[in-house]
């Protein structure tokens, strides 16, 4: 399984304390060798999934066999849905 990263994901995981950008990357690492994670599905969408990172937010998305990370932040903004 390949991860990859958008570029707004990337930015995103720039803006963040190191110590936490590093908590982060382990727990993908984790995820992208086979290890648990606390993952859930995205309710509405079929293949969009979730990690979540103590009070932090990964939104993936699998296409084929790989999965790409495409948005992160924390879980007060991270849910947020404008019209």
């Amino acid at each position: 399984m390949n991860l990859y990263y958008s570029r707004l994901a990337e930015k995103q995981l720039k803006k963040l304390n190191s110590r936490i950008q590093q908590k982060i990357v382990f727990e993908l690492e984790k995820f992208s060798k086979g290890f648990r994670v606390d993952i859930k599905k995205i309710h509405g969408t079929s293949d969009e999934f979730r990690i979540r990172i103590s009070s932090f937010r990964v939104q993936l998305k699998k296409i084929n066999e790989n999965i790409y990370v495409t948005k992160i932040g924390k879980r007060e903004n991270f849910y947020l849905v404008f019209y």
